[in-house]
């Protein structure tokens, strides 16, 4: 069985970088090394002692002087008066374990056919434990296993101290002298495969007899040691499958801190602050704060998936302070993943459940699924929620809420909007349809017969429709928007939505977040650097940042740099090349979001523009998400608004606001921002040659 875990896998070079890891040190003769750590002389010692000779290797470990006179030294057996750490440096041949003082290594005659780079696993005799029970069944079944995906297979792989382990991987753990050295056993096993790159195998030559005293950390203090070794291994860059692997060992060792919770042996706020003291970073909040939810949000998409609507429903998570369950949809055929994003949502998320449905904007058939697996999925914990809560965008989300609140309709439902639904950015209709006869007329059986004529089969107009029916509270993320969306309706709807609705804008993440990733794009501190993060559409692209820079450049200021953020293709590509601005514009592809915080902090000014609706809608009932995000950070905001927008109506000392067609104001509304940079407006050395 392969197994391939990298250590850089951030890194353009990470490939280069392992195998330059592994090639590190002067290759060992093949062979056994055991190190034995003895507190007295006993037949085990006697046993292993008489077997060292030829490929085996027994150095023994102790402080006892006595043990260490007895122990009969010569090539293949060496006394080392000291600790396990004392006797690794003794070790001379390719695979080394270490056995605690009542094992016995069996080693049968014959050559050693493993490579440097293998991980073996040797028999285990006469197994008495559970865990012995079920290693053995996994070591004689194990030529069927093809893959490593399951991290079963490496519960199974550490739960006895049965691995050969390569040599190269002698100084992965140092053994620490507060814990069991069944304890110590897990964590070498642990980093040693969680680094590893290579072939697992079975022999069937060596078999370990006697299994280490069971010794699982039985106090608060022996988890949270155990648990900041493995927190010290996640701080390095492991790829994400060997960082799924830690985290869930870190899961295993917080699952009995979370049972000390609820025996009442340990506060909650006393335990995490004293993860935090002792400088344990990846906290797993999911196993401390198991069953606690009372709130389950319903989000199609959501973190680790990257996404803006996603990442805003974390960041309301955050806001709200309250823990919850989560149930969102595998997306990996048509967004990214960052394991990064989940700090949005830190300690406050429970179980989430992801659905394995399809993946769409709004199909039905992706509806359907996400409502019907949903829906079972929340009956199954149906005791726990005193309230659901489903953001749209993704429409799959408030069909499940709808569905929800349908059957149950004691439970609170909240429904939050992101942008007006039914009609798209050019004030045209949306449409998808509902591919299902029944259910529109079961709609027609539950729903009040005043509100039929609202019914149809498009998609957008019942994600709106529903909820504005039967949520208890609708949340809007500003009035224009609220206004836009209610003025279809009758003026008796209009009333009824008004009474529900709250309006509240984006969320801003916590300051925390900002320095969670650090960003180190280069920037030329003495030129004043301009930032637009964000996809180009029709309505706003590269020719606005084209046109900044001509406004600007027209009136003789030149230090300056606009970094462009966003969906690079051929068409912009193509813009950028044949633009007389170029020098002054930077493309560059995304970044991902908590790089994004970062950088967001070291630009000077950071760029936003209203959508464009004048001529197209009534008002503009759009406010940009970037906007919370912006004000997190310390750099100043600039602003290209339309009339009588949100947007343009934002008052804060650190957004300046230009009307987007007001271009000869452009120039000013820059110098203002410039003099309160301290930096210069004109450089002549910035002079360029323009077509």
């Amino acid at each position: 069985m392969k197994i391939d875990f990298k250590i850089n896998m951030q890194d353009v070079n990470s490939d280069y970088i392992n195998k330059e890891i592994e090639a590190f040190g002067a290759p060992l003769p093949p062979g056994v090394s055991v190190i034995q750590q003895v507190d007295g002389w006993n037949a085990s010692l006697a046993h292993n002692v008489s077997r060292a000779s030829g490929d085996v290797q027994l150095i023994v470990a102790s402080t006892d002087d006595e043990v260490l006179a007895g122990v009969p030294a010569d090539d293949n057996v060496i006394p080392v008066k000291g600790t396990v750490e004392d006797a690794k440096l003794y070790v001379k041949f390719s695979h080394f374990i270490i056995l605690d003082g009542h094992q016995t290594l069996r080693f049968e005659d014959g050559g050693t056919e493993w490579k440097q780079t293998d991980i073996i696993l040797c028999g285990l005799s006469d197994p008495k434990s559970v865990d012995g029970k079920i290693y053995r069944h996994f070591h004689q079944t194990f030529d069927r296993r093809e893959t490593a995906d399951d991290f079963g297979v490496y519960d199974k792989l550490i739960r006895e101290n049965t691995l050969l382990l390569p040599s190269r991987k002698l100084f992965v753990h140092e053994f620490d002298r507060t814990l069991s050295f069944r304890m110590n056993a897990w964590l070498q096993q642990i980093f040693a495969i969680s680094t590893f790159r290579g072939e697992l195998k079975r022999t069937e030559r060596v078999s370990i007899h006697g299994e280490p005293a069971r010794g699982f950390p039985d106090s608060a203090d022996a988890l949270l040691t155990v648990i900041s070794h493995i927190d010290r291994a996640l701080g390095k860059r492991y790829d994400t499958s060997a960082t799924a692997m830690l985290g869930h060992f870190n899961e295993q060792f917080t699952v009995p801190l979370k049972n000390m919770l609820d025996r009442g042996e340990i506060g909650k706020d006393a335990l995490i602050g004293r993860m935090r003291q002792i400088g344990i970073k990846n906290i797993h909040y999911k196993a401390l704060n198991k069953g606690d939810a009372k709130k389950l949000v319903l989000a199609y998409c959501f973190p680790p998936y990257n996404d803006t609507s996603g990442n805003v429903m974390a960041k309301r998570i955050h806001e709200s302070g309250e823990i919850v369950d989560i149930i969102s949809n595998n997306m990996d055929r048509i967004r990214t993943r960052d394991e990064k994003l989940l700090n949005l949502v830190s300690g406050l998320l429970d179980s989430q459940f992801m659905l394995d449905g399809p993946q769409a904007f709004s199909s039905w058939g992706s509806i359907e699924s996400y409502v019907h697996d949903g829906y079972r999925q929340f009956m199954n914990h149906r005791e726990k929620y005193g309230e659901i809560y489903s953001r749209a965008m993704f429409t799959q989300s408030h069909f499940l809420g709808y569905e929800i609140k349908r059957h149950n309709p004691g439970i609170k439902w909240v429904a939050e909007f992101s942008d007006p639904l039914h009609k798209d950015v050019n004030a045209l209709q949306r449409y998808a349809p509902i591919e299902d006869d029944e259910y529109i007329e079961n709609l027609k059986r539950d729903v009040a017969p005043e509100y039929h004529g609202l019914l149809s089969d498009n998609v957008f107009n019942l994600c709106e429709v529903l909820p504005f029916l039967y949520a208890d509270e609708l949340i809007f993320t500003n009035t224009h928007q609220l206004r836009y969306m209610m003025e279809r309706f009758d003026p008796e709807l209009q009333e009824r939505i008004r009474k529900k609705a709250t309006v509240s804008q984006h969320p801003t993440p916590p300051a925390a977040l900002y320095s969670l990733v650090q960003s180190y794009y280069a920037l030329d501190d003495t030129v004043i650097n301009l930032a637009y993060f964000g996809n180009f559409y029709d309505t706003r692209g590269f020719r606005q940042i084209e046109l900044v820079a001509r406004q600007l450049y027209d009136k003789g200021i030149n230090n300056f740099r606009i970094h462009v953020f966003t969906n690079l293709n051929g068409k912009t590509m193509q813009f950028h090349k044949s633009s007389d601005f170029r020098d002054y514009i930077v493309l560059n592809p995304y970044v991902s979001y908590f790089e994004f915080l970062n950088l967001s902090g070291r630009l000077d000014i950071l760029m936003i523009f209203d959508a464009q609706t004048i001529g197209i809608k009534p008002f503009n009932p759009y406010v940009p998400s970037k906007l919370s995000d912006y004000r997190g950070s310390s750099s100043f905001v600039w602003a290209f608004t339309e009339p009588g927008s949100v947007l343009d109506q934002t008052v804060d000392g650190n957004i300046a606001i230009t009307r987007q067609h007001d271009y000869h104001e452009y120039a000013q509304a820059f110098g203002n921002l410039a003099g309160r940079l301290g930096k210069e407006l004109y450089r002549a050395d910035m002079i360029t040659c323009s077509k």
